[in-house]
């Protein structure tokens, strides 16, 4: 990860190219397995829960007393299905979100990369210019400046640690 956050940006982009399908084509055998296996009970004992709707997209969301109704739109036939919930939770895949859409105000002090995301140290702080104060820290979305380690949840601790390591070092240093 070293070398890749100081390579030039045409070298981080080529790395990337190469390197993907080792992160996005991710399979879980036993995972799979288990879906299907539950789909296929719940079928049969009629008390179907997991619903699978393939090549299709949330189109919007409708809150309720009873809970959240999900709009699933089928790609190919256009068809919306409201779907109910008591619960949504949105795994986005693999496109990392921009933060700074949730900043607010405070996204007018990030630097930005060549390609217009935002700067990223290597300890994963957000930089930014000099009249903020604290620490903005990446979990996530920092693929263009770390390498596709930067997504693999089998990272996840190894980031955090590096995070709060860098924490505590500010911390100290005032």
């Amino acid at each position: 990860m070293d070398a890749f956050h100081s390579a030039p940006e045409d070298v981080k982009q080529q790395l990337l190219g190469y390197h993907a399908n080792t992160n996005y084509s991710v399979v879980d055998p036993d995972l799979i397995g288990e879906l299907y296996r539950r789909h296929y009970m719940e079928k049969v004992h009629g008390t179907q829960r997991l619903q699978l709707h393939n090549t299709s997209r949330v189109t919007g969301l409708t809150e309720s007393t009873e809970g959240v109704a999900v709009a699933v739109e089928d790609l190919i036939t256009r068809k919306q299905t409201p779907v109910p919930a008591h619960y949504v939770v949105f795994a986005t895949g693999y496109h990392p979100a921009d933060a700074r859409p949730i900043l607010g105000g405070l996204a007018d002090l990030l630097a930005t990369a060549p390609d217009g995301r935002p700067a990223v140290d290597r300890d994963y702080r957000v930089v930014t210019d000099d009249t903020l104060t604290c620490g903005l820290y990446l979990q996530g979305g920092t693929e263009h400046t770390h390498g596709v380690s930067a997504s693999l949840l089998s990272n996840i601790a190894t980031r955090v640690a590096e995070i709060v390591d860098s924490v505590a070092t500010r911390t100290a240093d005032r």
